[in-house]
């Protein structure tokens, strides 16, 4: 019989994922309400931030950040609900350990500082997942980044409106402070007054002719229960969004 609340079962106001049986992506869902016997789960969103439709009787796979581990819960879709939107679910089987198929965005603008060598550049989220960000920053300072000892290239921002750079690492991202595989500390606000140190891998220079940076970032060596922290906000910015018709 399922006792623990976060171990055999999420607790009420969990983020979880959803993997169906009908379906090859993951959903994610927020815990209304949960007991051994049911588990009440608003309905299950997908990348693109829609509402799925699911029959009952199909399997869900419920997944959840425990107390040390990922937890893993097979359910049965019982009950589909309008008022309130949700799902009703039925344990079918003991939770065991889980893993994480995939991560959400979600297009929140969000303050953002990238310390690149002497430089602290400050600049706005694109978007935003547990996994990382796509960020557009202000121009590193042509002067600081020409002077004698100056790390390596100078940076996409500083490149004339005609000649934006490229993403082809044979074409100087192979070198430079920006370059692909960088790992540069960051500190991602989440809130007023949360800061969120973090470190983030250049994986990817959008070339732009405006003189910004963009970049995308993979979060490096993030413990789990910060990317939880960052996945809450993302689902309650994803809610915001959509109760603003903004999605």
């Amino acid at each position: 019989m399922l006792e623990n609340a976060g171990v055999d079962y999420p607790e009420a106001r969990t983020v979880v994922d959803l993997l169906a049986t009908s379906r090859g992506d993951v959903l994610i869902s927020l815990v209304e309400s949960a007991d051994p016997t049911e588990i009440v789960v608003s309905i299950g969103e997908d990348r693109s931030r829609r509402r799925v439709r699911l029959e009952p009787g199909e399997h869900v796979e419920v997944l959840w950040r425990g107390p040390e581990e990922l937890r893993s819960l097979p359910t049965e879709l019982v009950a589909a609900e309008l008022h309130p939107p949700q799902w009703r679910l039925r344990p079918v089987g003991p939770s065991t350990r889980g893993q994480r198929r995939s991560a959400v965005r979600a297009p929140l603008s969000l303050q953002v500082q990238m310390t690149v060598g002497a430089d602290v550049l400050n600049g706005l989220t694109v978007d935003i997942s547990e996994g990382g960000i796509r960020a557009l920053f202000s121009p590193l300072d042509p002067a600081r980044a020409t002077a004698p000892g100056a790390t390596g290239e100078q940076p996409a921002g500083d490149s004339p409106p005609e000649q934006p750079v490229a993403e082809d690492r044979s074409r100087g991202e192979a070198e430079g402070p920006l370059r692909i595989g960088a790992v540069l500390p960051l500190v991602v606000c989440l809130e007023e007054r949360e800061e969120l140190p973090c470190r983030g891998e250049v994986i990817r220079r959008i070339p732009r002719q405006d003189g910004g940076i963009e970049l995308s970032l993979r979060f490096v060596d993030m413990p789990e229960k910060t990317q939880d922290l960052v996945r809450r906000h993302v689902f309650a910015g994803l809610r915001s969004l959509r109760a603003r018709g903004m999605l």
